[in-house]
């Protein structure tokens, strides 16, 4: 049995472990951007708290709240502008996995025009891309942990992923109470996202022993939990175990070709339509 395993992302895991924010990104620069989805981090102050975090390590924050809930090429290049704009040391991604993989991609193409030319392929290795933090608000995706950033075209669509070395986020922070204000059908369906990735990645084709223990492992913990938190939504303790369980996960296999032609934000139905 041969296999490499390679995890360069510093994990800072634990309760108010976001109230660390500013300490732990304080030699990535003075200038920082944060970029997010649309609406539910200002619905829920997130922006007001990271504001207030980073101002404490004399940190000058701007924010791009410009991602959709399937990140688009468009978004990912008016994200780049503003980090060439503004001179940005680094990028903060904080939301679910389409506001990180939309992050990720602004990192590589700050310093390019588009970033259309470059989906669907490996960068190459002297591509220089901006450092950044992971902070993820839901369960499922892994985004925060792996060097690939799904996303899709929207002159062609076509949905695929920017991969390289330098798409790894430096740091992630996962602070499970940040799930806690998550809806209901947005707990069912990124719980359901950690199935998923648990079941394809037990599928894939370069799965082996090492990954088979963890996924398999992964199922029967989620399988126990994700009932018991859609009937405890606000236990904390029930919280931790997705939220740790994401950052083993594999990525989607099934569902990018799809949802590149349907704009789908629920994964279980997706993967129920397949």
């Amino acid at each position: 049995m041969n296999f490499t395993f390679h995890t360069p992302t510093q994990i800072h895991f634990g309760c108010d472990k976001f109230n660390e924010t500013g300490k732990l990104v304080k030699h990535l620069g003075n200038r920082c951007l944060i970029v997010t989805g649309k609406t539910s981090m200002q619905k829920h102050g997130y922006l007001d708290r990271i504001k207030e975090i980073l101002k404490k390590e004399k940190i000058e924050t701007f924010f791009f709240t410009n991602i959709s809930n399937d990140a688009k090429s468009s978004e990912v290049n008016k994200g780049a502008s503003v980090c060439r704009q503004e001179e940005i040391d680094f990028i903060i991604a904080l939301g679910g996995g389409s506001s990180i993989d939309g992050a990720k991609a602004i990192s590589v193409s700050y310093n390019l025009e588009k970033i259309e030319p470059f989906i669907g392929t490996q960068l190459k290795q002297d591509k220089k891309s901006l450092p950044l933090v992971a902070i993820p608000t839901t369960a499922g995706t892994g985004s925060e942990v792996t060097k690939g950033a799904i996303i899709t075209d929207d002159i062609k669509n076509f949905k695929s992923g920017v991969r390289g070395e330098q798409i790894f986020p430096k740091i992630a922070i996962i602070d499970p109470k940040l799930s806690l204000t998550m809806p209901d059908n947005v707990a069912a369906t990124t719980g359901f996202d950690t199935f998923t990735h648990l079941f394809e990645s037990y599928l894939a084709k370069k799965s082996n022993k090492f990954t088979d223990m963890i996924s398999i492992a992964g199922l029967e913990l989620i399988m126990a939990a994700l009932p018991e938190s859609l009937k405890s939504p606000a236990d904390i303790d029930i919280a931790l175990l997705p939220s740790l369980l994401k950052n083993t996960l594999a990525p989607h296999l099934l569902q990018k070709p799809l949802l590149a032609f349907v704009e789908e934000e629920n994964h279980l139905r997706v993967c129920f339509d397949l």
